[in-house]
């Protein structure tokens, strides 16, 4: 293999850590700069609704899926589990790892703030709430029908 030719599991192990990266510097710009993640978590959520939109009427525990995909390809969670059916789905994260978050700046309040935020603002356009609660080191994140 030459110096340009990366295996898949490299370049996903590498995208998965500036995901990662990225999403919790984000965070801890928005506090530094507001004192809250509110305002930045609302705008990124309201960008990506738009392409939540093919989950119309695909019920919630489709939607619960999807949300753990996205913790799934990040390298400071799991993705460890899918309960439910389409009225009420839960999805259940590990994670983040403290590492993550302490070599970023961010608590993890202001990460489950920001992450329940943004998925809020995806799936209320779909008739869908989400709600976040944590049980230690997992987060576990409920969609239901409104």
């Amino acid at each position: 293999m030459g110096d340009t030719d990366f295996t898949t599991e490299r370049l996903l192990e590498q995208a998965s850590g500036n995901q990662s990266a990225i999403f919790l510097l984000a965070v801890r710009w928005a506090r530094e700069r507001d004192g809250s993640v509110d305002g930045w978590a609302n705008f990124l959520g309201e960008q990506f609704a738009e392409g939540w939109e093919n989950l119309r009427d695909s019920g919630a525990r489709a939607v619960a899926q999807v949300v753990g995909l996205n913790f799934a390809s990040s390298a400071d969670s799991k993705f460890v589990g899918l309960e439910g059916d389409e009225s009420r789905a839960e999805a259940v994260i590990e994670g983040p790892d403290s590492e993550w978050l302490k070599d970023s700046g961010v608590s993890l309040e202001d990460n489950d703030r920001a992450n329940e935020l943004i998925f809020r603002r995806i799936v209320e356009p779909l008739g869908l709430s989400v709600e976040m609660r944590r049980e230690g080191s997992r987060a576990i994140y409920t969609v239901s029908k409104t």
